[in-house]
């Protein structure tokens, strides 16, 4: 196997055709089982992206011309679970570049957002991910379960 360059990453834009793909992974990944739809999930990434609040982002991951993950920070995030603020939601990355490194270089992304951004503490849940997060320097904070699914939620000092 030929050695793939090291993922771009960009701010996701609104009226791009990766805004199209973005939701419908984050729709199947995350939304679905709360009853939202794509479309749905395709007015949250828009507003995320034209009418951002304080350090809100989205980003993309792509490699070559190919989209291959996104990651947002937001404010607010599994309400009303924890009253903290903000987020690192919505990590994905395509089936085809996991485990190239994609989902990391995002994190990082996020997390150099938010510092520049003055966010001293990032949060996130994670049902299946934790380990990957250990990885990447966050932290556990607390183990506990919403809608009948297990939950961690962790954080990373900036």
């Amino acid at each position: 196997m030929m050695d793939r360059p090291p993922a771009t990453i960009l701010p996701l834009e609104a009226q791009s055709p990766e805004l199209a793909i973005a939701a419908s992974w984050r729709h199947e990944a995350f939304l679905k089982d709360d009853g939202l739809t794509v479309a749905d999930s395709a007015a949250q990434l828009t507003r995320l992206v034209t009418k951002p609040e304080g350090p809100e982002t989205a980003l993309i991951a792509l490699l070559g011309e190919r989209l291959a993950g996104i990651c947002l920070l937001v404010l607010h995030e599994l309400e009303p679970a924890h009253d903290l603020s903000p987020w690192l939601a919505s990590l994905y990355v395509d089936p085809e570049f996991r485990r190239q490194g994609v989902a990391r270089r995002l994190v990082r992304a996020i997390e150099d957002h938010a510092r520049r951004n003055a966010v001293r503490r990032l949060h996130l849940y994670t049902v299946d991910a934790e380990d990957f997060y250990l990885k990447c320097g966050w932290t556990v904070v607390e183990r506990f379960e919403a809608g009948g699914v297990s939950l961690v939620l962790m954080a990373r000092d900036l």
